[in-house]
């Protein structure tokens, strides 16, 4: 079943290349009706139906093309009535009155069955060994058919694959931007956050001298390298040296007790 999936085929609408082949069936080999059908797991669905009205499928057991599919060669039942297992098939049994059936397996490059060419006549006939096998090439056509419509749904399916691959890529590629823009965005607004904290509040008091002075915040541009290289010791009041004496001075002896 699942190599009948693989191609798609039931239930979809008529297509003119199997209603083509049933046609011919039916004209070579005088024949009033002429089917092509795909074996589901509990049904026959018929994709073309030559001489065949109102009929779109029917159930897998008992059915003609359940047993004929799953032989190598064509199969022949020159009197439907004498066949216990063709005897019960509605087609056989029911008003439509089927005497004569013969049926050629769709067989794939791999070996998987899919279905059957059949012909039907409402009288019991025989058929040559060359008729059945240009049964067995029209089986063929009906495969070579259903190859082409499989690289077609692979084709389709590639371009798609390929189409959900670039809309992904894309997605991805907007949404690393807006992380980046907003990275950046966080990046500078901690910068000039940084920037004015690191800012003393007032020059240091010099004896002697009238001190002035303008901060101008520098731009993201203007800053770079880590930010651990903005924490100098001591900070940006003049207090490093100091820092740097202070813990240099030795410690005042203890007077002893």
């Amino acid at each position: 079943m699942a190599a009948v999936r693989r191609y798609d085929i039931l239930d979809t609408p008529p297509d003119g290349a199997y209603d083509r082949v049933a046609a011919l069936a039916a004209r070579l080999f005088e024949v009033p009706v002429a089917t092509v059908t795909i074996v589901d797991e509990d049904r026959i669905w018929f994709k073309a139906a030559h001489g065949l009205e109102g009929v779109s499928e029917i159930a897998r057991d008992p059915g003609l093309c359940a047993s004929a599919v799953l032989t190598d060669d064509t199969t022949v039942i020159p009197d439907t009535l004498l066949d216990p297992v063709a005897c019960s098939n509605p087609l056989v049994a029911g008003p439509m009155g089927v005497r004569f059936y013969a049926a050629a397996p769709i067989i794939t490059a791999d070996g998987y069955r899919l279905g059957t060419v059949n012909i039907l006549d409402t009288r019991p006939r025989e058929i040559s060994e060359a008729d059945a096998s240009t049964l067995g090439d029209l089986a063929a056509v009906v495969r070579d058919q259903l190859e082409l419509r499989l690289s077609a749904l692979n084709a389709v399916r590639a371009e798609q694959e390929r189409r959900k691959v670039e809309q992904e890529k894309r997605q991805a590629e907007e949404e690393a931007r807006q992380r980046a823009e907003r990275d950046k965005a966080a990046i500078a607004a901690f910068a000039s956050t940084l920037q004015r904290t690191l800012v003393p509040p007032a020059l240091p008091a010099v004896p002697g001298l009238e001190l002035a002075c303008h901060y101008k915040t520098a731009s993201p541009q203007e800053v770079g390298g880590d930010f651990y290289d903005v924490f100098p010791v001591g900070g940006a009041g003049g207090h490093s040296s100091w820092a740097m004496c202070a813990a240099r001075a030795p410690k005042p002896p203890r007077s002893p007790h």
